[in-house]
């Protein structure tokens, strides 16, 4: 089946596609040559509110194999969408996506990606107490947060949306959800976040929920064995938070090519393949099969990379394998 509609794939930046978790492993020399190359250590400089930053970002292991793999399916726009500055957002995009570029990628993939901020996210703190009603026609049960990335602003526009916050607050009626005419709007857009807080009510099709970016120990090493090495005691917060990035590939991979072949949306795919298990809290959360999967869509881009796994005491016992 021919689909030439483009597919927003908006990512979050911040424990998904980077980590600021720099210094220990400098500091303790645990540099690995296939997870921290130079080029995937980003420098941002910017200015906000009369002030200068320099923050150093490191890419998340597998992420460059990642936006590598975005930027080669020609019906997608890769979009970053942080609810971090616009500053600071804009500069991240727009280097990440030039070492892609300097580093083997098409001169075009410059032009072929959006940056959303916090400035393009439904500011729920403006709400006043009286609102708490119709706040809570926008809110998920359960899924709380102040900031929420309405994927309606991508469809509509930053300038049209903005028109639509701001008469918002005399027409309540602007932006309440309506799950029939949002379904058709937003079939083409997804959006991977690690925070389900940042969800607005009715768009839980939409997002590609991963693992939070976190690693036990502060250091990372490349596995070079063929399983999936975790524990399934700590398996969230240990192995699977440490390959998020592994994890998205997987499911988009497969929704991919279900999308490709099968009459269905690809928000409708992405939720029968991974969307039940939101709710879960152990093992189910996350399937297996999807870290190796993207494992395998991956090493098409760097055949020497392989899981992040920690260090320290089972080193010894990696090595041997």
């Amino acid at each position: 089946m021919q689909k030439k509609d483009t597919i927003v794939i908006a990512m979050d930046i911040d424990d998904f596609i980077t980590t600021m978790d720099i210094d220990r492993l400098r500091k303790d020399n645990k540099l690995d040559p296939v997870h921290h190359k130079k080029e995937h250590f980003i420098m941002l400089n910017f200015s906000h509110q009369g002030r200068q930053y320099d923050v150093e970002n490191l890419l998340t292991p597998g992420c460059s194999e990642f936006l590598r793999f975005l930027f080669d399916h020609e019906y997608v726009r890769p979009a970053f969408f942080s609810a971090g500055v616009r500053d600071r957002n804009d500069d991240l995009g727009k280097k990440v996506v030039q070492m892609l570029i300097d580093t083997g990628g098409k001169s075009d993939w410059i032009d072929r990606y959006d940056v959303y901020s916090r400035e393009d996210c439904l500011d729920t703190t403006r709400f006043r107490s009286s609102d708490r009603e119709y706040y809570a026609k926008l809110q998920p049960e359960n899924f709380f947060g102040n900031y929420k990335k309405d994927l309606r602003m991508i469809h509509y526009g930053p300038e049209t949306y903005y028109q639509m916050v701001r008469n918002m607050f005399e027409d309540k009626s602007a932006l309440v959800p309506d799950p029939e005419k949002d379904d058709d709007m937003l079939k083409n857009i997804i959006l991977i976040e690690e925070d389900p807080s940042y969800l607005v009510l009715g768009q839980q099709k939409n997002m590609l929920l991963s693992p939070t970016y976190h690693h036990p120990r502060p250091y990372l090493i490349n596995y070079q064995g063929e399983d999936t090495p975790f524990d399934s005691k700590d398996e969230i917060y240990g192995f699977k938070s440490a390959n998020t990035i592994f994890y998205a590939a997987g499911v988009l991979d497969r929704a991919f090519e279900r999308y490709l072949s099968e009459d269905k949306t690809l928000p409708n795919i992405l939720w029968e393949e991974q969307g039940e298990f939101w709710y879960h809290r152990d093992e189910k959360r996350f399937p297996d099969h999807f870290f190796t999967r993207g494992r395998d869509v991956l090493r098409k881009y760097n055949p020497e990379l392989n899981f992040a796994v920690a260090g320290s005491e089972s080193e010894s016992d990696l090595e041997s394998d």
